[in-house]
């Protein structure tokens, strides 16, 4: 009996090392992220029958388990993901902030408010060198701001479809990571190598579904045997135990920015846009943003076109010889209505333009000449055929496919344009460029404010007066006039950079409200966890103390037993 009390105190000792050791590990592991507390389960060894009595066989290691509750561990994840949609977001909308303006830079609004003051200026005093000059110097400001808005748009865009693409790289390298830990688990918990549950290998694993987590939303399934598979939210095949779907970046049909696919098959990846990094990085470059620039582009197509309608039935003080149109076909004798190179070339209908050449003091054709064109049939080679009928001036089209009017000494003023089609062809316009990535000011105004039209001919004798300022107050009537060239709801141009702004700020107060809930759930959900899987040093120096008096103990009867063996040792002898 000597000798099962040596036994049993044996197996103590080597028990209660055991679970001094998982103390230990908790002790050394209260740092380390995602590590979560584990327990030694201590249970008796099975008894022996011995005559009419079971004599027990001590104490053994059952099993060592981790603290963990997977529903707050499965709210972390869901979090992690929103978290990161919610935060890439936020921060992609404050990279643009500046853009729309600030207390050092004048925003779109101010600009757009500072060209038409300068407008209402000119409509005062349409004869003032000094007043035209400041009129080209705000609509040059509103015109590089546009553009310039426009670029930097368009560049936060092209950064985000970069990003898409290193992230992707980060979600593949833990998609082979978790793939590997599920191997190793499997291994581990099925072959035999380790008794009970490869504790710290799943909590590795755990750590990196919640890192793919942040970058793309996943649904997690346990399989049998400790191993895990992993969708999108589409229902799409991620990882299955060892098995790996590998993702890549690919060319989205119809745009310019890239997709996220698999590379075994080149599919898209359902769902992905949902949630995590690369889903706040899609929504910001296809939706926000491009909201942004559609909204801006609209305010420059609405300011080009309406103002230029306006300015190319009107003239200046300078007295314009000849003209070359801005814009060129590369079929001249097509519909002016179908040129693919002219962006408003839509906005040409069945109409006419009236044509002024003052030759003389009264000119020889007063009232002017009508242009007609039919929308679909007259081509530019026409038009310019039916302006050299008109006395005193020349018309063709240049090797370049634009359209040159020509005076030679005579004055040339257009009026009555109710076909577009000069404002489309950017004859005697004001701005060129089809939108904001390329509005600017007419190089021709740029070189000479003068030509800013200010007056019209009087439809009668095609007579211009130096004070006249009925064009000019045309234009000015366009800051509070509903317009709708892009077809779009019909907005003032006022109306459209304010709803620009307020959208941009709603969105962003919105990305900030919302990151700062998932921030606050985050933590919630850290002390959550923390309360059931993480390391407590003092229960841990109890539980060292307990497992140090049992140790001491079992040592003390190992003692006591042996002294008891001498002593019979001794008798016998």
């Amino acid at each position: 009996m000597i000798v099962r009390t040596l036994q049993i105190a044996s197996k103590s000792l080597t028990t209660q090392q055991q679970a001094m050791d998982t103390v230990s590990q908790n002790i050394a592991n209260v740092n380390t992220a995602g590590y979560s507390r584990q327990s030694a389960n201590l249970t008796t060894s099975q008894p022996d029958r011995i005559g009419l009595h079971n004599f027990g066989n001590g104490v053994e290691l059952a099993s060592i388990s981790r603290s963990m509750d997977p529903l707050v561990a499965n709210a972390q994840i869901s979090n992690s993901t929103q978290s990161a949609y919610a935060n890439t977001i936020r921060d992609g909308l404050t990279s643009v902030e500046a853009t729309f303006g600030n207390l050092g830079a004048p925003g779109l609004t101010s600009s757009l408010d500072a060209f038409f003051t300068a407008q209402q200026l000119l409509t005062n005093s349409p004869d003032d060198p000094i007043t035209r000059t400041d009129m080209v110097a705000k609509a040059t400001d509103f015109t590089n701001l546009a553009s310039s808005m426009q670029q930097q748009l368009v560049s936060r865009q092209l950064s985000a479809d970069q990003e898409v693409a290193v992230q992707v790289d980060t979600a593949n390298a833990l998609l082979d990571k978790i793939a590997q830990l599920n191997t190793q688990i499997i291994r581990n918990e099925v072959g035999g190598q380790v008794s009970g549950a490869a504790n710290d290998l799943r909590d590795q694993r755990d750590l990196a579904v919640m890192e793919l987590a942040a970058i793309i939303p996943v649904q997690k399934v346990a399989t049998k045997n400790g191993g895990l598979m992993l969708q999108t939210p589409g229902g799409d095949l991620l990882v299955q135990d060892g098995l790996v779907r590998q993702l890549k970046t690919g060319p989205i049909p119809g745009s310019s920015f890239n997709e996220v696919q698999f590379a075994d098959t080149g599919l898209p990846a359902t769902g992905i846009e949902s949630g995590g990094k690369i889903g706040g990085l899609v929504t910001i470059r296809d939706t926000q943003i491009s909201n942004y620039i559609d909204a801006l582009d609209g305010i420059a197509r609405n300011i080009i076109f309406s103002v230029n309608q306006l300015h190319a039935s009107g003239t200046g003080t300078t007295a314009v010889t000849s003209y070359t149109s801005g814009l060129a076909t590369s079929n001249s004798a097509g519909a002016v209505n179908a040129a693919p190179e002219v962006p408003f070339a839509a906005n040409i209908v069945d109409g006419s333009f009236t044509i002024h050449v003052l030759d003389g003091n009264p000119p020889t054709n007063p009232g002017g000449t009508a242009i007609n064109i039919t929308a679909g049939t007259t081509s530019l080679n026409q038009i310019a055929a039916d302006i050299s009928a008109v006395a005193g001036v020349t018309a063709s089209v240049n090797a370049a496919g634009a359209l040159v009017i020509d005076g030679g000494a005579n004055r040339i003023v257009f009026s009555n344009d109710s076909s577009n089609f000069l404002a489309a062809y950017e004859i005697n316009t004001f701005f060129q460029g089809g939108g904001a990535a390329d509005i600017t000011v007419d190089a021709a105004i740029l070189r000479d404010p003068g030509r800013i039209a200010t007056a019209t001919a009087d439809p009668a004798t095609s007579a211009v007066a130096i004070t006249d300022n009925s064009a000019a107050m045309g234009m000015l009537a366009l800051r509070d006039q509903a317009l709708n060239v892009d077809g779009d709801t019909p907005l003032s141009l006022t109306q459209r950079a304010g709803n620009l702004a307020g959208q941009f700020g709603l969105d962003i107060a919105t990305a900030t409200q919302d990151s700062v809930f998932r921030e606050a759930q985050a933590t919630s959900l850290s002390a959550q966890r923390e309360a059931v899987s993480g390391v407590n040093l003092d229960e841990e120096m109890i539980n060292m103390m307990i497992f140090q008096r049992s140790y001491e103990a079992s040592a003390k009867v190992i003692q006591t037993a042996n002294q008891m063996l001498t002593t019979l040792m001794g008798i016998l002898r």
